[in-house]
């Protein structure tokens, strides 16, 4: 009963990273376009099991993407096939990250990789009706110049197709101090931030993007054991993209037991629940909420919560929220009934 439901249920995604979201066979070809051999461990090479050892094993898998994702067709496609997926999801919008300096290794320049996800997504838009906006990902270990930069070429994007800015990377390694001046610029654009944070057991980095004026935080699962800086966080207003399968995989957390959703949602914060990397988590957003409920113990009004909260914290505004809260309201009143 609870499967179906979640199935046909009207969503949200805020958490999508483009590169963790490839479908295998565009892997497939484009390693038989290069005359590549296929590895005898692909399947373990582009994504991870319940089984993943560490972040640094998950990481692992982005390579591969990575290589397919250096051509204008690749990128256009891959946003083509994400948004006919989040239609098979009954996705309505979806935030999709991209991190735009990884598509440069092979003579790309900026503007190209924007007009290549401006074409996927006016073809995957006119195909499917799902709506999407994208994040651009600056990198913790790229330099400053080199975030900066990617900075500048996405803004004549923004807002059309850019609708914010996010920063992504080992939070341990390179702590946010050394960000300051890539968010303060997006800040003076304009650009709302969603902010890397709490993903690997620093509270600290929450703390910090905070400061720094995130209005969103990417995982921030560090501050379960911290009232006072959730209660911070609730009193900002500021969103809380949860991941759970990529956080079990990752061993951010170690299950469902030391999970702080329903911790977040009893003290009030705008949490929501997001696929992180489909393809290297193996999962879909129907699955993310359906072990929410079997696994996690969340009923069908915080589900319903959970996904009013991604909508009410997207970036992008305009008159389809009313619309999606609307068919949100009515599916879960007929489902009642």
């Amino acid at each position: 009963m609870n499967r179906e439901w979640v199935k046909s249920l009207p969503k949200i995604e805020l958490h999508c990273h483009l590169d963790g979201a490839v479908r295998p066979r565009r892997i497939l070809e484009e390693l038989r376009r290069r005359g590549a051999p296929v590895p005898a461990d692909f399947e373990h090479q582009i994504s991870v099991t319940e089984e993943c050892s560490s972040l640094a094993e998950y990481l692992g898998c982005f390579a591969l993407p990575v290589r397919w994702l250096q051509r204008e067709a690749a990128l256009e496609q891959a946003v083509v096939d994400l948004l006919e997926d989040c239609r098979a999801e009954q996705i309505r919008y979806i935030e999709i990250r991209f991190a735009p300096a990884l598509h440069l290794m092979e003579g790309l320049r900026l503007e190209q990789v924007f007009q290549a996800l401006s074409r996927g997504r006016e073809r995957g838009e006119a195909a499917t009706g799902v709506k999407c906006a994208f994040l651009v990902c600056a990198l913790r270990n790229h330099s400053e110049a080199e975030n900066l930069a990617m900075l500048d070429a996405a803004a004549p994007w923004f807002p059309a197709l850019v609708c914010g800015a996010d920063l992504a990377g080992d939070e341990d390694l390179y702590p946010l101090s050394r960000f300051a001046s890539y968010l303060n610029r997006a800040a003076a654009l304009g650009m709302p931030l969603t902010i890397h944070a709490g993903e690997t057991g620093s509270a600290e980095s929450i703390a910090r993007a905070l400061e720094l004026g995130a209005k969103r935080l990417g995982h921030g699962i560090a501050m379960g054991h911290d009232p006072a800086l959730i209660e911070r966080v609730r009193s900002l207003g500021v969103a809380v993209e949860m991941c759970p399968t990529s956080n079990f995989q990752t061993r951010a957390s170690t299950g469902w037991d030391d999970y702080p959703l329903h911790t977040y949602l009893d003290r009030g914060l705008c949490a929501c629940l997001n696929t992180d990397n489909p393809t290297v988590s193996r999962t879909t957003l129907s699955r993310e909420y359906l072990r929410a409920m079997e696994e996690g113990g969340c009923t069908r009004e915080e589900v319903v919560r959970l996904l009013e909260n991604a909508c009410h914290a997207a970036f992008t505004p305009g008159a389809w929220k009313q619309a999606y809260l609307q068919e949100l309201a009515e599916y879960a009143a007929k489902q009642e009934g």
